[in-house]
């Protein structure tokens, strides 16, 4: 038997891992100019991850994962490991031996060494208990109370240790393989060596092997800058400095051009205790426990380092400095005296301010992979009210500012939260300051804090920390600063973090992904008569007993992101209101207790819908309401998916047609079986139009014989069509229909002289710019313009602001030159063309008669609303303008009659037991009357003989007097009603 299932390699490592690192290019020229450019800070855009889809993992996630896995290889990089982290490793030795390979010898190097320890070590996802503590070059076998790996009272697996040293010898375990010679020690690596023996009981498999590792011993610094012994440290500070200094892995800086006391100064701080939750044991402020990939460039992991401390790493005076982002005082303070030329102040930007900040990190409580928190917490009902979420997203306009930063040193969910906390409180408050000054500057290093002085902003000593430096040609100093506040950084106690619940599950991170998912769709209709497009989901259960609901998901196919449908045990889904026609893309994911989810199972569907064209409408009818509206009723289609009801208006008697009318208004609801609308003399037509923009085939007319409306009266007309003398957009111009009448319509795109090739090579209509894909190659099948304007020449200028009625008449026909017989409907669709082959294509243009008003002057006027038959506007002046659409850029709209007439309505304006006085009596108007007014009086204890007269009669009012027989002024009581058109307001 043996291990069979095993990949067996008989070839020996006959040479260490080679480590190769790259080396980051310093600065030639002056080291203080270089401090702009190589000052690495912990907060920069960079830092920040970006954005990626709901879905999917980051490169974070992916990254963390890759270092739990197992690599077989001879050049893989081996990666650093400071503080303490769960990892795989790199098979750089294997080989069975025994009676049917019944023993499988494997060395497993785990990254640089040396290292303080091995803590722990899992055999697939198992902890493995042994005979005695894990040391260096010590033989270790199970112990007999590990259920997994103890089979028939004896051991499964015997593991040595080895933590790096660049004299460690050869592993004896390995050593009884004469494969595994003296010379393979690999020196400077720690690795584990294993022996294990075949049982079918214990193995399916070649095994994956991962280790808990007290990582890279580093050398420290006491407060005289004397070197102490190397030991294991989780220091952010002590960790940087080592890496900066190493040959082999890191930068290989020389000690003498780093500043020591700096990096003292920055362990003191990521050292301070502090209390995470209430009655919880102290921990630092900062640590680090990071995987470094040594094959990344020396500057990307130095920023890693860096950021997961909070500090800077300046280049000043000849050295590396490390100065950790925390309280301080300023070293100097500038006033007005020391400032060179004005400043410029910034307020934080939207791009980097935050309400909401998620902070990853790497979780041991989760397999050492990456988890998150956020600042503010989801609950942060115990915050003060200025630090809770929904306060400072109303701050910011309801926006929600969310930023994502990854930190892959930080291991601590309290220290996580801590670092969230201070970049959201950092980016709120970060207003930046840039000036110039002199040499009193020159001492300054990026992470400096400097007091500001400025009267003309009310700074008095207001710390700023340096976040940028210049120094120019004529030896003045460039600052970049940033507004300090010592309360960022107090720490603060924090909610203790739930524990995650042990389990017993086989393997909780790995979640059988659904069978199946299946997609159909269905036309719908509800109590309420609203008609949606159903998609209906059918999930194929997961054969995963531990599966404790299914999330669905769903999007458009043009869409990037997914949106969730559904989450629960069912297996059958709906989503609601998709649309017809568009393409769905649906997967559906099993996820267990833990929220561990599988593997999508993804399915594509096109939401079929309607294809066919609506029913025709039938019975439509008119009928008054009222002196001055009408309304239309029809009897509504059976059609399912039936979207609205198209309503036209042609101002004739007879023979009017779909393509030659203009909109008049929708009705949206598919049972709807009338509307309302302004009485006028003309035709109105009616289709009903589907989800898909298909149209009834034919349309229903109706024709009105209103002689006319007693309600208005006429006050003018004005005709465009005769000239045509307004301004053309451009993209609407004037033209000539096929009786060389004049008309406006929509203009080509490309003209026929700017297509490609000789002049009689191009195919189609010549007014078309040339149809086929060689002499127009980009608008062959579509050359209309999507829209044009047409602004009128006549205006109307009224003497005051009324309440004007405006009538539009637009004549206009539909003209679809690329729907041909033998290249349009025809030809592509000749037994599926929508609508009768040789009747109305579906109307796929429209005019539309706008007007604009101002109460100052006609100059005022830049706005325009639609009146699609009859519209009241406020105002004085008026002009007007033919707006022209095209929906499919083919069909194109001829206008030859564009008419507006002015109405204004007919009112009346009464009074009641007038006392006139014994003399001329005023009456003034309420609201004055476009014309003079009809006046009837109705006097009152008049005696015999007795007569008025009326003078002064004008639109605003008119004066009466009442007289005896003998004409003397009388005082009189009388009733008055004044009868005219228009309104002024």
């Amino acid at each position: 038997m043996g291990f069979n299932p095993f990949k067996v390699v008989t070839k020996a490592v006959t040479s260490a891992v080679k480590v190769v690192t790259k080396v980051f290019k310093l600065a030639t020229q002056n080291p203080y100019v270089a401090l702009a450019v190589f000052a690495i800070g912990w907060l920069f855009m960079s830092n920040r991850r970006p954005d990626i889809p709901d879905f999917g993992d980051s490169d974070f996630n992916n990254f963390e994962k890759g270092i739990l896995l197992n690599h077989q290889s001879n050049d893989q990089s081996i990666p650093l490991v400071y503080g303490e982290r769960k990892v795989g490793g790199t098979r750089v030795f294997i080989e069975t031996s025994g009676t049917d390979n019944e023993y499988l010898y494997i060395a497993l190097a785990l990254c640089e060494g040396e290292i303080e320890s091995v803590e722990k070590i899992y055999i697939d996802d198992k902890e493995v208990t042994w005979s005695g503590a894990l040391s260096d070059d010590t033989l270790r076998t199970v112990g007999s109370g590990d259920g997994n790996f103890y089979k028939d009272s004896a051991s499964l697996i015997s593991v040595k240790c080895h933590y790096g040293t660049d004299s460690q010898a050869q592993c004896d375990l390995l050593g009884t393989l004469s494969s595994w010679t003296s010379v393979h020690r690999l020196r400077g690596i720690a690795y584990i060596s294993l022996k294990i023996k075949w049982n079918q009981d214990a193995f399916s498999g070649l095994p994956t092997i991962q280790a808990l590792v007290k990582g890279k011993k580093v050398v420290a610094y006491d407060a005289s800058s004397v070197a102490q012994t190397a030991a294991h440290s989780n220091n952010p500070a002590w960790c940087l400095l080592d890496y900066l200094k190493n040959e082999r892995y890191g930068k290989g800086i020389a000690i003498a051009n780093i500043d020591i006391p700096s990096f003292y100064t920055a362990s003191g701080v990521c050292d301070t205790d502090v209390t995470p939750y209430t009655s919880g044991s102290a921990i630092d402020i900062l640590d680090c426990n990071a995987v470094l990939d040594t094959s990344k460039n020396v500057i990307d992991n130095v920023r890693e380092l860096v950021k997961g401390c909070r500090a800077y790493l300046p280049y000043t005076g000849g050295k590396y400095k490390l100065l950790v982002e925390t309280t301080g005082s300023a070293s100097i303070t500038l006033t007005e005296d020391d400032i060179i030329g004005g400043y410029s102040l910034a307020s934080e930007s939207k791009a980097n301010k935050y309400n909401r900040v998620i902070v990853s990190y790497v979780n041991p409580d989760r397999n050492w992979q990456v988890d998150e928190v956020q600042w503010p917490e989801i609950d942060d009902s115990g915050y003060t009210s200025a630090d809770q979420h929904a306060t400072m997203k109303t701050a910011d306009g309801g926006f929600l500012l969310e930023g994502r930063f990854d930190f892959t040193t930080i291991t601590n969910p309290y220290q996580a939260l801590e670092i969230a906390e201070v970049i959201c409180r950092r980016s709120r408050d970060s207003k930046g300051l840039q000036l110039t000054v002199g040499f009193d500057a020159y001492d300054l290093a990026i992470g400096d804090i400097v007091n500001i002085t400025l009267s003309s902003l009310g700074y008095s000593a207001k710390p700023h920390r340096v976040i940028g430096m210049t120094f120019n040609e004529d030896f003045t100093i460039g600052l970049n600063l940033v507004i300090h506040q010592d309360a960022h950084y107090t720490w603060a106690t924090k909610t203790q973090a739930t524990a995650t619940p042990s389990t017993t599950l086989p393997n909780p991170y790995s979640v059988t992904a659904p069978a199946s998912v299946t997609l159909t769709d269905e036309l719908v209709e509800y109590s309420d008569g609203v008609v949606l497009t159903r998609l209906n989901i059918v999930v194929g259960a997961s054969t995963d007993k531990f599966v404790q609901y299914y999330q669905v998901e769903a999007k458009q196919s043009t869409e990037s992101d997914y949106k969730i449908v559904a989450k629960g045990t069912q297996l059958y889904h709906e989503m609601l209101n998709v649309v017809d026609g568009k393409i769905y893309n649906v997967r559906v994911k099993a996820i267990n207790a833990l929220g561990v989810s599988s593997t999508y199972t993804s399915d594509t569907r096109t939401i079929i819908g309607a294809t066919d064209t609506p029913s025709d409408v039938s019975t439509l009818s008119v009928s008054m309401v009222g002196s001055n509206q009408l309304q239309l009723q029809w009897t509504p289609v059976t059609d399912l998916d039936v979207s609205y009801y198209a309503i036209r208006y042609q101002d004739v008697s007879s023979g009017a047609g779909w393509n030659s009318s203009t909109n008049l208004t929708q009705v949206v609801r598919r049972k709807s079986n009338n509307v309302t609308i302004n009485a006028r003399t003309g035709a109105f037509l009616i289709k009903a139009v589907d989800k898909l923009g298909n149209e009834s085939d034919n349309e229903a007319i109706v024709y009105t014989n209103i002689s006319g409306l007693e309600h208005f009266t006429d006050v003018a007309t004005y005709n465009e069509e005769s000239a045509w003398s307004g301004t053309f957009d451009g993209d609407c111009v004037k033209g000539m229909d096929s009786n060389d009448n004049k008309i406006a319509t929509l203009d080509t795109v490309t003209l026929f002289d700017s297509t490609v090739g000789d002049f009689d090579d191009a195919d189609g209509v010549f007014d078309l710019g040339g149809t086929d894909a060689t002499s127009n190659p980009t608008y062959y099948n579509s050359n209309i313009e999507s829209s044009g304007f047409y602004i009128g020449a006549n205006t109307i200028s009224l003497d005051a602001v009324y309440d004007a009625t405006f009538q539009a008449t637009v004549d206009m026909i539909t003209n679809d030159l690329y729907d041909l017989f033998d290249s349009g409907r025809g030809a592509s669709l000749f037994d599926n063309a929508v609508g009768p082959f040789d009747g109305t294509a579906p109307s796929k243009c429209n005019a539309f008669l706008q007007a604009g008003s101002s109460e100052s002057s006609l100059g005022a006027i830049t706005s325009y609303a639609d009146i699609s038959q009859q519209a009241t506007l406020k105002g004085r002046y008026f002009k007007f303008r033919l707006k022209l659409t095209s929906d499919d850029n083919n069909a194109r709209p001829e206008v030859s009659s564009m008419q507006i007439k002015l109405v204004l309505e007919k009112r009346l304006e009464s009074e009641e037991d007038v006392v006139s006085g014994a003399g001329a009596k005023a009456i003034t108007y309420t609201n004055a009357f476009y014309a003079s007014p009809a006046v009837g009086i109705a006097a009152q204890n008049m005696a015999s003989g007795d007569y008025y007269t009326i003078s002064s009669k004008t639109k605003t009012g008119f004066t009466i007097t009442f007289y005896n027989n003998s004409a003397v002024a009388q005082d009189r009581t009388f009733d008055y009603v004044a009868k005219g058109h228009g309104l002024k307001t």
